[in-house]
């Protein structure tokens, strides 16, 4: 019987001490904790997929500053990009709201 790729990459991990189930290339654990409040809120916006501008009349801020926090957030939680800092809010979605007050 064949296996997949991903059965294939999950394997290759595993024998690399890594766990099942992780991203292929994942940075271990996040630390949420170097976020400020503001943007905790809005990497918790990120995994809805919405545009900046939903999220900036959401929070009742600009465009541009939402583009600030995801740019503080990518680089804090040492991301590649705004999709993968999305990614990581939704995986880890009660973890960052335990933290918000």
């Amino acid at each position: 019987m064949e296996e997949t790729a991903v059965t294939m990459m999950a394997d290759e991990q595993m024998r690399a001490g890594g766990r099942a189930g992780t991203a292929v290339g994942a940075r271990g654990a996040m630390d949420f904790a170097t976020l400020t409040e503001r943007e905790l809120e809005v990497l918790v916006l990120l995994a809805s997929g919405e545009q900046n501008r939903w999220l900036a009349r959401r929070l009742g801020i600009t465009e541009r500053t939402v583009r600030a926090h995801t740019s503080s957030i990518v680089r804090k939680l040492n991301l590649k990009s705004r999709f993968e800092a999305a990614i990581v809010s939704y995986l880890h979605a009660e973890d960052i709201r335990g933290l918000r007050p």
